[in-house]
């Protein structure tokens, strides 16, 4: 992560206040979000055999992710190369490595492990035939799959068939739909042609809230207004707690609201897994 003044236009050069390095990954970081909230999280993926794919191993264990179906692979460990200006927001560049070797043997269609899973949840940093192929072994086993369609990609029709949840930011949501989105109207009418393909559809707007698109209509849940230090990472503690809240309570609308509360306190400090608050911690950042 490089923080400047603003964010460089095509061609500028420009000089850098400080540099930091964090734990990331779509992935990675909405398993510690999830598993932090308190829920039973096992993380599938593949990491590099270097330090930093220790380092990311280090940070999942400790926020209590199960790790038994994480393999490496000796190509390295993907990397992100983020700009965060002033004001929070931020530019990313995404370098695969080992994340184009996660194939969907990974998972088996084993009934005994099956059973036990309440949601899977998937990003689009994996190849897309393990996307898919992941989803339907879910399909199979009646297992309900939360689509955060990140980074900004076109998918197949065919998914549909196994999508119950979505979670998309304008970017990727226009890049599904085809529109421009450029206020939360825009945002409802995306929504709207989104749900007639997907049960649940979740847009989230920073610092507009989020938009929940299901057959119970259209619900706007505000944002809260908090001092915005880095923006990056908060659409997967929403996606991860998110995620937590449902497969406990199984009220999506609820599930929506904690996870806004928690993507709130995640942009009060820099970084993405080490700016997630475990729920106890709300209070310390006026959310409770």
């Amino acid at each position: 992560m490089v923080y400047v003044d603003q964010l460089p236009a095509v061609g500028a050069t420009i000089m850098g206040q400080r540099y930091e390095e964090h734990p990331g990954g779509k992935g990675s970081n909405q398993a510690v979000a999830a598993s932090l909230w308190g829920t039973q999280t096992q993380f599938v993926g593949c990491l590099g055999e270097d330090e930093a794919g220790t380092i990311l191993r280090e940070a999942m264990l400790s926020a209590g992710v199960n790790l038994d179906l994480l393999q490496t692979h000796p190509i390295g460990s993907g990397l992100a190369l983020d700009f965060v200006d002033q004001s929070g927001r931020y530019q990313a560049v995404v370098i695969s490595r080992a994340n184009e070797y996660v194939t969907s043997d990974f998972l088996k269609p084993d009934p005994t492990f099956w059973k036990d899973i309440g949601l899977v949840v998937q990003q689009l940093e994996i190849p897309f035939e393990t996307v898919d192929a992941i989803g339907r072994m879910a399909l199979s086993f009646d297992v309900p799959v939360l689509l955060n369609a990140a980074p900004a990609a076109k998918i197949p029709k065919s998914w549909w068939d196994w999508i119950n949840m979505l979670v998309v930011n304008e970017v990727e949501a226009s890049a599904l739909t085809g529109l421009e989105i450029q206020n939360p109207q825009d945002a409802e009418i995306a929504a709207q042609q989104l749900h007639k393909h997907c049960q649940n559809v979740l847009i989230t707007l920073g610092e507009k809230g989020v938009l929940l698109c299901n057959a119970e209509g259209i619900d706007h849940l505000q944002a809260y207004k908090v001092p915005v230090v880095s923006t990056l990472g908060a659409g997967d503690a929403f996606v991860g707690v998110l995620a937590a809240e449902w497969v406990r309570h199984q009220n999506l609308r609820q599930a929506a609201e904690q996870a806004n509360r928690a993507a709130a306190a995640s942009v009060q400090r820099s970084g993405a897994q080490v700016s997630y608050v475990r729920q106890e911690e709300f209070k310390n950042w006026g959310l409770a």
